[in-house]
């Protein structure tokens, strides 16, 4: 009998299935935000909202580890379609406060929604029992690599990796 093949070896490889099966849950979880008409990135920035309440600006902009010029480009459309509102801080005039209105709490949780459903399909074989564990191994493994400072699994990370 031949030795497996160098390609058939590394498919079953745990670093490279989680890479390939990153890349098609991300795809799922993107077409599920791109369905309500939200970026990765503008899905975690309206999640943070609801989340924390009215944030600042450049708040927001360290949470999601992005630069004031890219969350500008991220908050523009949202405003336009009254998804978040920008107003000065009566404290602070020099300081913009970023909340979440009604609408965008709305197209959030039909977001969501979909999020949850992509996640279905995706571990449909998986009981209960197994999506559990799963969740705590990735979390062990993210937690290793990141020293508990969760960067490396926001949305906002995973949407700059990918091609466009």
């Amino acid at each position: 009998m031949a030795d497996r093949s160098l390609l058939d070896e590394h498919r079953s490889r745990p670093g490279l299935m989680l890479a390939l099966l990153g890349n098609e849950a991300m795809r799922r979880l993107r077409d599920a935000h791109t369905a309500h008409g939200l970026s990765p990135r503008q899905f975690e920035l309206l999640g943070l909202l609801h989340d924390r309440g009215p944030l600042g600006q450049t708040e927001l902009g360290q949470l999601m580890g992005i630069a004031p010029s890219i969350l500008v480009t991220q908050l523009n459309p949202l405003e336009t379609e009254d998804l978040i509102v920008r107003e000065r801080d009566q404290a602070d005039r020099r300081r913009h406060v970023v909340a979440l209105t009604d609408t965008g709490r709305t197209r959030l949780r039909e977001a969501s929604k979909a999020q949850h459903e992509a996640e279905d399909a995706l571990f449909a074989k998986l009981t209960a029992t197994q999506r559990q564990q799963l969740g705590r191994l990735l979390t062990v493994i993210r937690d290793d690599l990141t020293n508990g400072d969760d960067k490396c699994a926001s949305p906002a990370s995973l949407e700059e990796q990918q091609p466009k």
